[in-house]
């Protein structure tokens, strides 16, 4: 299907996964075209940067007529979509994104999935990244924008293929099949695996069933720290995966990690013997695992240790991951994409060790009203750690019906385990807030899966204009 077609339409085109789709169609030579709504989207410019032109609305008139194959998304109703009904109509082919990656993915000779709940992201674009750097003209599609100085979906050869694999369902509520169970890749990575998505799975063991079905038949790279994910594995052949984490049980041990300057230092073991020492240009502890992901996984593929050193110390992290956006004598602004509790902890763990003895003030956005109300405490917990944080109203998914839920930001605030955190429900108070409040030299976190990070322009006005 995917190999017949010539002129595909994507419904949703401005989301960050359908945009770098996109990308990578256009420069294997397809016609591209979509649709999507008229407001401020993060992947505006690479949209048009690429010469990628698309459609406001979802009007059945805006599919063109010579249209072979429409690719629709979790977002924007899936195959209710009114684009989705018209091509049914026509008789045009329509498949979801997970159905279409996985038999682009095909054509390549090595295919490389990065799985887990939290740092799939980050460890994606640097493994992208890396065989950047190392010459080998990789193909790639992350979950981000951009990282560095790359676009987050390219398509440069047919050599190697590295895709973020998401375990959210194809098209909740009515089709709850993992996206990552329609890939056939030959190598998995796995993060850790959580409890993150209420709208698609029961609990935690339910999740781990999914990725165990995922990692049937593939050799994979996992992370020994994650017991969830170690509990998983142990229903596979030991010599199906190899191991790295700051435990000693690991096949591949972190040792000796260090802050300097604008980065991390660690060195990695294997049998009780030093692979070599590594820098990156990252911080925290889930990066520095997520970094040796990367190294286990370039070793595993024979690259030397020296070229991987060199490879992968001057990645900066993906746009949206604890992304620098701003600073002056006042303060500084950072932008982070943490949705979950436990990615919050993580961001906020790293900002304690990067910026020793500076306030961590956090401008939270909940996304969505089902995560927001099972992880109530966790929440209220993860931004307790910081000096201060502000939670801004839920920002919703189309998915949900709001009417069946009752909860909202107050409710973390209402759990009396919040330290330090106010609910607001303008922005207008949030700045009044910070007029109060913010001291000089503060760290300013916008943090969210919504559309947080549009604060930006205000936040860095209010840098300004009170320094």
């Amino acid at each position: 299907m995917f190999e017949q077609a010539k002129s595909i339409f994507i419904i949703g085109i401005k989301g960050v996964a359908m945009t770098n789709l996109t990308v990578i169609l256009k420069k294997m030579g397809k016609k591209v075209a979509g649709s999507d709504l008229e407001e401020e989207f993060i992947t505006d410019e690479l949209l048009k940067k690429n010469n990628i032109s698309y459609s406001i609305g979802f009007a059945p008139q805006n599919l063109p007529d010579r249209t072979d194959l429409v690719i629709y998304s979790a977002a924007h109703g899936g195959t209710n979509n009114p684009v989705a009904v018209e091509a049914k109509k026509r008789g045009i082919n329509v498949i979801s994104q997970a159905e279409l990656l996985a038999e682009l993915m095909q054509g390549f000779k090595t295919k490389i999935a990065v799985s887990g709940c939290h740092g799939k992201t980050t460890t994606s674009s640097l493994l992208s990244y890396a065989f950047i750097q190392l010459g080998e003209k990789p193909s790639y599609l992350v979950g981000a924008p951009s990282f560095n100085e790359y676009a987050g979906g390219d398509y440069e050869g047919n050599r190697y293929f590295v895709v973020e694999a998401d375990e959210y369902g194809v098209n909740p509520p009515t089709d709850l099949r993992p996206k990552f169970h329609f890939l056939k890749p030959n190598y998995i990575i796995c993060t850790n695996i959580d409890f993150d998505h209420p709208d698609v799975y029961k609990d935690l063991e339910s999740t781990k069933e999914s990725f165990l079905k995922f990692f049937n038949g593939k050799k994979l790279i996992v992370c020994a720290d994650d017991s969830p994910t170690m509990s998983t594995v142990k229903n596979l052949q030991r010599e199906q995966y190899r191991t790295y984490g700051f435990s000693k049980d690991s096949d591949f041990v972190i040792s000796n990690v260090q802050t300097k300057g604008n980065g991390t230092v660690f060195q990695l073991l294997q049998n009780n013997s030093l692979r070599g020492e590594f820098i990156i240009s990252l911080f925290g502890e889930k990066n520095v695992s997520n970094a040796a992901a990367v190294i286990v996984m370039l070793v595993t593929l024979g690259f030397s240790v020296d070229k991987i050193q060199t490879a992968i110390k001057n990645f900066t992290g993906a746009k949206r991951r604890f992304e620098k956006v701003f600073e002056n004598e006042k303060g500084a602004l950072y932008d982070d994409y943490g949705h979950h509790p436990h990615e919050i902890e993580a961001t906020i763990s790293a900002a304690r060790k990067h910026f020793r003895n500076r306030r961590i003030i956090v401008i939270f956005q909940p996304h969505t009203y089902s995560r927001t109300q099972i992880f109530l405490k966790d929440f209220a917990k993860a931004l307790s750690l910081a000096d201060y944080s502000y939670i801004l109203p839920i920002f919703p998914s189309a998915r949900e019906d709001k009417t069946q839920f009752h909860v909202s930001s107050n409710d973390i605030v209402k759990t009396g385990i919040a330290k330090n955190c106010e609910s607001l429900d303008t922005n207008e108070e949030l700045i009044k807030k910070l007029q109060i409040n913010l001291k000089k030299n503060d760290v300013i976190f916008t943090m969210g899966a919504g559309d947080v990070y549009k604060l930006k322009d205000k936040l860095i006005k209010f840098l300004i204009t009170n320094s």
